[in-house]
């Protein structure tokens, strides 16, 4: 059985185009959808980025400058998954799309 969704973290920055207001309000909702809290972490916060970088080291897409938003999804557990890292280029288009299958995964009748 899979353990419960219990947190979505969002590691952002406020001047981030990929974040902004996509990344923010796909995560506000989706965070209602599953009926848990969201937790932002914003990279330019200095007690958020610790928190941030950790999260990113252990989980997500690292390298020395990593791209944002990185979207993670926390577990009754204590496991972590990774669910979206923002893509180059036309925000739009990239990061819109990771988005949109993320949304797809846990839409109605998906389990979390």
């Amino acid at each position: 059985m899979v353990a419960a969704p219990v947190r979505l973290d969002l590691v952002y920055a406020d001047w981030c185009p990929h974040c902004v207001p996509i990344s923010t309000d796909l995560a506000e909702g989706l965070s209602r959808l599953l009926g848990i809290p969201l937790r932002r972490l914003d990279i330019d916060v200095p007690e958020q980025e610790r928190e941030a970088d950790r999260l990113v080291e252990a989980y997500g897409d690292n390298t020395p400058d990593y791209l944002i938003p990185q979207l993670f999804l926390e577990r009754s557990d204590g496991s972590v998954e990774h669910l979206l890292t923002g893509v180059p280029g036309d925000p739009a288009r990239g990061t819109r799309s990771e988005w949109e299958r993320v949304l797809r995964r846990f839409s109605a009748g998906s389990s979390p």
